[in-house]
């Protein structure tokens, strides 16, 4: 699988529902046993729910600036929710070139924490 192929993945939940869309992935380097280079894994991935509107690159980090670039940058990430790798049961390629790729998790949307609070663990 590429990464392109997550990039804007629509996400189901277990019932089919379809939840959002994924909006970034989050890699982790990982020292490789047998050769002298790390090796990259996918942590796990951003979603922006459904109805939500589009993150445009505030789900990336915390936004530490001018206080109205800061809270407009908490403000448009709000909903997001991070989907550790190992909820993830499936992935479906698209099924032409445009559309997007199909992702289905095993914990329904009220379940993913909100990727504001992965923030902070991730900051300590």
């Amino acid at each position: 699988m590429r990464l392109a192929d997550l990039m804007g993945a629509r996400v189901c939940d277990p019932a089919g529902t379809e939840i959002g869309h994924v909006s970034d992935v989050r890699l982790v380097e990982h020292p490789a046993p047998t050769r002298p280079e790390a090796t990259l894994r996918v942590e796990g991935v951003v979603v922006a729910l459904k109805g939500h509107s589009r993150l445009f690159s505030y789900d990336h980090r915390p936004v530490d600036g001018p206080w109205p670039l800061a809270w407009l940058a908490r403000r448009a990430a709000r909903h997001a929710r991070w989907i550790p790798w190992d909820h993830v049961t499936s992935h479906q390629p698209a099924k032409r070139l445009g559309d997007p790729a199909i992702i289905r998790i095993s914990h329904p949307s009220e379940q993913l924490p909100l990727l504001s609070d992965m923030h902070q663990q991730w900051t300590r």
